[in-house]
């Protein structure tokens, strides 16, 4: 694996990042590499673009010693990029617009994702018992939501909120749906085959490992409703003054990432063996499965749009009591985000 710097997440919000340094604003001078640092939520496969730029070598081609400070959640990558721990962070809309409400001046230069990454899987008892099976229509499938008992990685996540908006979408009170924290895919495929938990939800490859365990079937993908087909999702965002202080250097992280995302969508299967090591006892097969799903989430090099920026702000703000995120803000381009720079990064 080429350099990374991986830190697990710990209680307290702190960072001990050794040799991460400041970025120049060249990305390099004289031959020299410029050490950038990335701050993610955590290690999953959404993140596929980052990792497969980073083992391709296309940051290094760029002039850029990438790291990754990894762990804490949205809260931990803003509190990173605030303090100068990392220069881009990769995370969820939500955490940059509750920085954003907090009176932070943040923008986003690319999206990993152009669609909802999450999955819901049941278990095979409460899909009888429901009535449903995978090829049931997603009104059906949220009808099965009322009631049921979700294993989720953190009450009150972005995955709950998203998931609430769509059953309220679909005429469900998504009051009736109880969310339990549960870490981790192996928590939840065993809650699955007690009765503890109906279902639960994460990231790719979430629904292949469940079935993998025989701990349930992939019921769906919220990307199966419209709106999150189109939204954006994991999006590369840095401070404002940092950004117009160094966009050669932001040119050249959006063009890395953007052969990154364009590599894993066209080669899956390469894309999953470049990556194993970041998913220890992860198949290698699962991981192709899931990037194979994950095909369509991984569009052009990046490019956001404001209708993708109003799929991902409105469930935020219509359930602000669970998201924190109250304000609607200005979704036109170069206010919150902007393409500028991927379009200057491929014009050639």
């Amino acid at each position: 694996m080429r350099k990374i710097f991986y830190l697990a997440a710990a209680s307290l919000f702190l960072f001990v990042l050794s040799a991460c340094g400041g970025a120049s604003s060249s990305g390099s001078t004289d031959g020299e590499m410029a050490s950038v640092t990335f701050a993610e939520p955590a290690r999953i496969l959404s993140f596929a673009p980052l990792y497969v730029a980073i083992e391709k070598g296309y940051l290094e081609d760029e002039g850029i010693d990438a790291k990754i400070a990894s762990g804490g959640g949205g809260s931990q990558v803003i509190a990173t990029l605030l303090s100068g721990d990392s220069q881009f962070a990769i995370s969820a809309p939500r955490a940059m617009l509750s920085a954003i409400e907090a009176g932070e001046d943040l923008i986003s230069i690319q999206g990993l994702n152009s669609a909802l990454t999450y999955e819901v899987a049941f278990s095979k008892t409460y899909m009888k018992e429901k009535g449903i099976s995978q090829d049931s229509t997603l009104e059906d499938k949220m009808a099965a939501l009322s009631g049921a008992t979700i294993g989720s990685n953190q009450v009150g996540d972005s995955g709950d909120v998203y998931l609430r908006y769509l059953m309220q979408k679909y005429g469900q009170d998504q009051k009736t749906l109880e969310t339990v924290k549960m870490d981790g895919t192996g928590s939840k495929v065993g809650a699955m085959q007690e009765g503890i938990i109906d279902g639960g939800i994460a990231s790719a490859p979430f629904s292949s490992q469940v079935e993998a365990e025989d701990g349930g079937l992939l019921a769906f993908r919220l990307s199966d409703e419209e709106m999150y087909a189109e939204l954006a999702w994991e999006i590369v965002f840095a401070k404002r003054d940092y950004i117009e202080d160094n966009p050669e250097l932001a040119k050249k992280v959006v063009k890395a990432l953007g052969k990154g995302i364009e590599f894993t969508r066209e080669n899956p299967a390469e894309a999953a063996a470049a990556i194993i090591s970041y998913f220890e006892g992860v198949d290698e097969d699962i991981l192709k499965t899931s990037l194979e799903g994950l095909k369509p989430t991984y569009v052009g090099h990046g490019e956001m749009t404001q209708a993708a920026w109003d799929n991902a702000q409105d469930p935020l703000v219509e359930l602000s009591e669970i998201s924190g995120v109250p304000t609607k803000h200005d979704t036109t381009e170069d206010v919150l985000w902007t393409n500028s720079y991927i379009e200057e990064a491929f014009s050639k």
